[in-house]
């Protein structure tokens, strides 16, 4: 089965998510891309984590620190 990656926002009082259909590796990407600019919702969750979460198992598989 091939599994796809949708990437989450969160911080301690809200949540959002992209609604993405990617593989990790293009999770990786756009995270690594985008983090710390003000790109989507990294301005808006600064301080809080940017998520790869399984489209499929709902598993969350890599947190990273928004900067």
């Amino acid at each position: 089965m091939t599994y796809t990656y949708d990437i989450q926002f969160n911080d301690s009082a809200n949540s959002n998510s992209k609604g993405f259909k990617l593989s990790f590796t293009q999770c990786e990407y756009y995270i690594k891309q985008h983090n710390g600019t003000n790109e989507s919702y990294f301005a808006e969750y600064k301080g809080g984590t940017v998520s790869i979460v399984c489209n499929e198992t709902n598993e969350t598989v890599k947190e990273v620190a928004i900067l």
